[in-house]
């Protein structure tokens, strides 16, 4: 699989043309929107891809964490951020959930699109690292396109029912469309109406 997308990044930098399609805009606009709180101490992206979302995250959080399994998707990430930003975000060539990083907190982790290519065994374990690493007022969010694609090993639907189901994890929003999903989870339930004051 790591071979598959280093030939995906070397042969083209926005391989899904995340960059131009509205579609992909949009829904990271619609991520961001979903955030239960303006600004985070420290973000984790597994899959950053070329960087387009970790771009994003860097205005929203001090510190944020970043890697993909693709080395060239790390250099597209690192050029992306260019050296200023790089200063504050850190990107790395790891493996997941093998290579999640050790003795970390964080109070964002968000994993997009991703988690369909993983067996059922490292979705689990996936989902133990985020619920261990996850900061008691942090934000868990998962995002996942629905329709079918060849290397497709996980139902979207499965995947997020399977950190529905964690009863560490409480679900504070949802964004439900045909073309995919969003879901983010906190280990507190409160809302952001409620962090905010506005009711009890």
């Amino acid at each position: 699989m790591s071979a598959h997308f280093q030939q995906l990044y070397e042969r083209d930098e926005d391989p899904w043309q995340v960059r131009q399609r509205w579609y992909e805009q949009r829904k990271r606009a619609l991520l961001l929107a979903s955030l239960p709180e303006p600004h985070f101490r420290h973000a984790f992206e597994p899959a950053c891809g070329n960087g387009e979302l970790t771009a994003m995250l860097a205005r929203r959080a001090d510190r944020v964490t970043a890697s993909d399994l693709s080395p060239a998707a790390v250099q597209l990430t690192r050029k992306r951020l260019g050296s200023a930003a790089l200063n504050q975000v850190t990107v790395r060539c790891q493996r997941m959930p093998q290579e999640w990083p050790a003795g970390a907190s964080f109070d964002l982790i968000v994993i997009s699109e991703m988690a369909y290519y993983l067996s059922e065994a490292e979705l689990h374990e996936v989902r133990g690292h985020a619920v261990r690493t996850l900061a008691s007022d942090g934000a868990l969010v998962l995002c996942h396109w629905r329709r079918p694609f060849s290397d497709r090993r996980l139902d979207t639907d499965t995947i997020h029912a399977a950190f529905d189901a964690c009863p560490e994890l409480h679900n504070i929003a949802r964004h439900d469309e045909a073309d995919f999903l969003l879901d983010v989870w906190s280990c507190s339930p409160r809302s952001v109406a409620q962090r905010e004051g506005v009711t009890a």
